[in-house]
């Protein structure tokens, strides 16, 4: 059984935080025995390859895709 990625417009509330750190979570994984996780960007690829295979899905947050590509760079000078 393959793992699918879902882009959703569902919103985390700005209390969810990742499992693992402080950092705002951006991702749920839906695991196939019913249970969820949610990730930060940073902890989402550490923990990935191991998860694939217990998650029935992971849903991405539009919102905060579409946010992050209008963001404005800093550079430093």
């Amino acid at each position: 059984m393959t793992t699918t990625e879902v882009r959703t417009a569902a919103l985390f509330a700005v209390t969810d935080r990742c499992d693992r750190c402080a950092a705002r979570a951006t991702t749920r994984a839906v695991l196939r025995c019913g249970g969820e996780l949610v990730f930060c960007d940073h902890h989402l690829r550490r923990y990935r390859p191991a998860l694939a295979p217990l998650t029935a899905r992971f849903e991405r947050h539009v919102e905060l895709d579409e946010a992050l590509a209008f963001a404005p760079s800093f550079t430093r000078r």
